[in-house]
């Protein structure tokens, strides 16, 4: 009897702590929040050691707010200073049809750009507008890191050996040359694990971020505003009859002066005689 109480208080224990395991796996499977429609999916990238990332937005937002926006934009990057946030590009574009396109590139510090990403988005939506799409490329500079050094510490170690030998050899000699074209192979090969690992870490340094941006007219629902197109469809029409009618013109003009001179010619007095003549009538045979 005693012996099965205390293999009973022994279990209890034991179910408690497969308990407060249990509510804390479930707690850490939270349901998630809603998000506003149109938000992308909120998912941590800091876990990706080594890996360079790189983002590119498209907005859509109406004509008359793009340059608002960019403008938001850059001012908020200045805000954070050259050493997290640079500008290394800008366009605004108008085409014939007054549509806007517009493009911001940066590059950030990757500590924040996730963040400064979010931000420019509700900047956008404050504007009217909404994302429209979100690529987030990457490139494991981490793992080039490492296979770039395994291999240059290989180098390093052979161009040691190589200068050993070096030194074992006479001046002159045949295998002076093949140790020495052997050791200048070694260190370019070398030098190139060293710039390949200092463009990785360049990479990893910073996050390129590029902002599109696309006009959608004034009118709610059109990708243009079809007040504007009937307009422009007017005026075109138009101007394309008074170019046909300033054509037809330029070519019938000529033959109506012609026909103008020819006329006033025949009327005149010099002609006088030659107008009785044809109007003379023929001779009668007696």
């Amino acid at each position: 009897m005693h012996s099965r109480l205390l293999r009973t208080a022994s279990i209890i224990p034991l179910l408690l702590v497969i308990a407060s395991c249990s509510k804390q796996d479930q707690g850490s499977l939270q349901k998630p929040e809603a998000e506003e429609p149109g938000s992308p999916p909120n998912i941590a990238l800091s876990v990706a050691r080594g890996v360079a990332f790189n983002y590119a937005y498209q907005f859509s937002l109406p004509d008359q707010r793009i340059a608002a926006a960019q403008e938001a934009h850059a001012g908020a990057c200045e805000k954070l200073g050259l050493d997290r946030c640079r500008i290394t590009g800008m366009s605004y574009h108008v085409d014939d049809s007054e549509q806007v396109t517009a493009e911001l590139d940066l590059k950030l510090d990757p500590a924040i750009a996730r963040q400064f990403g979010k931000s420019a988005e509700q900047v956008v939506r404050g504007s009217d507008g909404k994302l429209v799409r979100l690529d987030i490329g990457s490139s494991d500079e981490g793992a080039v890191i490492d296979q770039a050094s395994r291999q240059r510490q290989d180098d390093s170690a052979r161009v040691g050996q190589l200068k050993a030998e070096l030194e074992k050899t006479e001046p002159g000699s045949k295998a002076r040359a093949d140790v020495l074209g052997q050791l200048q192979a070694a260190e370019q090969q070398q030098a190139g694990q060293q710039r390949m690992i200092e463009a990785s870490q360049a990479a990893l340094a910073v996050t390129p971020m590029t902002f599109h941006y696309y006009g959608h007219g004034a009118v709610p629902g059109f990708r243009t505003n079809p007040l504007h197109d009937a307009w422009v469809t007017f005026l075109t029409t138009v101007v394309g009859l008074v170019r046909i009618l300033l054509q037809a013109l330029a070519i019938l003009l000529p033959f109506v002066l012609l026909l103008t001179a020819i006329v006033a010619l025949w009327r005149s007095r010099l002609l006088r005689p030659v107008r009785g003549w044809f109007k003379a009538p023929p001779p009668t045979d007696e």
